[in-house]
């Protein structure tokens, strides 16, 4: 059964972007999370390095693209799957917030 994919930025993955458009744009971050969403949910043999965390959010996500982290929060329901991608940064510094 297909669902619908729904994405969401918060201000600080948004606030990146805007910063780092030349590094990253909206585009290929919404390509890779696509391609997470079809791994993780669908079991699709794509490509993708991601990687569950530990702890208190383990229902939080991080893509690696190069040395940019992607953490995003995936809630899954019968309709439709929500990605909110809760954070983007260099890899030195997205994990000491």
């Amino acid at each position: 059964m297909k669902k619908d994919i729904k994405l969401t930025y918060l201000k600080s993955a948004s606030k990146f972007l805007k910063k780092h458009h030349s590094v990253l744009t909206e585009e290929e971050v919404d390509s890779l999370v696509v391609k997470f969403i079809k791994k993780k949910v669908y079991n699709a043999d794509i490509n993708i390095d991601y990687k569950q965390m530990s702890g208190k959010i383990s229902n939080v996500y991080r893509i690696r693209k190069a040395n940019i982290r992607i953490i995003i929060t995936l809630k899954d329901n019968e309709i439709i799957i929500e990605a909110i991608i809760n954070d983007i940064g260099f890899r030195g510094d997205i994990y000491k917030k």
